[in-house]
């Protein structure tokens, strides 16, 4: 977890200070090329190895107790590793661009299972489970539509630019991580205590809490595993090194199924790219949003979305009025009770309050209900049907394969605009 509350006032104040130390900071780790990097590696396990730089403990007692729950079941710790795969290129680019020890990239193993997904009882989100106060200050922002704790690439900027600092206040790697789980008040206290008594400010000389020692620990057992699998019996599946995802700009709302369309993923494919979004609508308020996507598939989805030209967006966030009840919302907006409570996540038999936020879809306007009227009363007693648009379809052939012409299908659908895959368009059969 990140960060306890009594070391968040440290925090906020160590930063200003250290805010003017990070660009002329940020800037020397761009310039150090490491040769690690240049090195090539399919496997990018062997890339991750190459980069440890942190000793073991001397604590083998210790060792051994902290590695059996991974050793004893090498087929939980290969599922940990398999679900880095989308994430850890990205990650350990990142900490080679900063010229950092590699175990960083072994964090989330700990914090998360590398699963952004997962929910803590201490209210921390996300593959480096940043708690709410922390994320602020490291501007993550949380709202109704997203929670950037769980964005994969805010999420990691945030975290290496937090162990950073830790690491110009404490000028080593080990402290840095122990002050990341426990807060850099402790830390600053233990390291305080020693020196005013005359004693060594090693990390394992330090009397800082089991929990943060244990923390430390765990993260060179990890290391240790993946640095030397076979001696452990463990057989890690290699993961390509190459980038697994691309990053995509958007600039207006959109609804999460319609991105999935177009990019031609699943929803877990989505939602493990993006965890961060907690509606079924990507709202762009200030500044645009960040999209993940599968390498492969963001080609796909940036032609896609240049030829859609129906609404991307068709829900809203509603406040309840005073008295409103869940029923009278539905009939206002022309959808079910049901269908609110399950887009929303709303028991069965809970009330809503006043000013409640739930989404609801969003009404079509009366231009275009008037249109969809004219439509089907011009179709009305016609052989009419409609063409889905597939790939790689022109109003040229489509209006020769209905025998008809560019100009009646326009007129059909009263648009002037490009076809999108995936478009409905009237057709009436001659």
């Amino acid at each position: 977890m990140i960060l306890k509350r009594k070391g968040l006032s440290v925090l906020s104040l160590s930063l200003i200070v250290w805010f003017f130390l990070f660009s002329s900071i940020n800037a020397y780790a761009d310039r150090l090329v490491s040769i690690k990097k240049t090195q090539h590696h399919e496997n990018l396990w062997d890339r991750v190895r190459n980069g440890f730089a942190l000793a073991l403990p001397p604590d083998n007692k210790t060792i051994r107790k902290l590695e059996a729950p991974y050793t004893q079941n090498p087929r939980a710790f290969n599922h940990i590793a398999v679900s880095s795969e989308r994430y850890l290129f990205y990650i350990v680019d990142e900490i080679e661009r900063r010229n950092m020890p590699m175990e960083i990239a072994l964090i989330p193993v700990i914090e998360s299972s590398y699963n952004p997904l997962i929910k803590s009882d201490n209210r921390s989100a996300g593959l480096w489970q940043f708690i709410p106060e922390t994320a602020r200050i490291f501007g993550l922002t949380q709202n109704v539509w997203h929670d950037d704790r769980r964005d994969v690439v805010a999420s990691t900027q945030a975290a290496l630019d937090y162990l950073q600092y830790l690491y110009q206040k404490f000028d080593n790697w080990k402290l840095a991580i122990a002050a990341y789980n426990i807060g850099e008040g402790v830390v600053s206290k233990a390291l305080a205590r020693n020196i005013h008594k005359g004693r060594s400010v090693n990390f394992y000389d330090l009397n800082l809490p089991i929990e943060a020692k244990h923390y430390v620990f765990k993260l060179l057992v990890i290391k240790d595993i993946i640095a030397n699998s076979r001696k452990y019996g463990i057989q890690l599946q290699p993961i390509p090194n190459r980038p697994y995802f691309e990053e995509v700009k958007i600039h207006e709302h959109i609804d999460i199924s319609l991105v999935t369309r177009l990019a031609n993923i699943s929803d877990i494919e989505f939602s493990a790219l993006n965890p961060a979004y907690n509606r079924f609508v990507i709202k762009v308020l200030d500044e645009p949003r960040t999209l993940l996507l599968p390498k492969d598939r963001k080609e796909t989805f940036v032609k896609n979305l240049e030829m859609y030209q129906d609404p991307r967006f068709s829900w809203q966030i509603y406040h309840v009025k005073k008295g409103e009840k869940i029923n009278d919302i539905a009939i206002r907006h022309e959808t079910t009770v049901k269908q609110l409570q399950a887009i929303n996540g709303i028991a069965r038999n809970k009330n809503l309050t006043f000013g409640q936020k739930i989404l609801v879809p969003q009404l079509i306007g009366a231009n275009k209900l008037t249109m969809i009227a004219q439509n089907e009363k011009q179709f009305q007693g016609d052989k009419s049907g409609v063409h889905i648009v597939k790939k790689g379809d022109t109003l040229y052939h489509i209006a020769k394969r209905y025998r008809t012409t560019i100009d009646q299908i326009k007129q059909w659908n009263n648009s002037d605009e490009n076809l999108s895959i995936g478009q409905k368009l009237f057709i009436v059969k001659s």
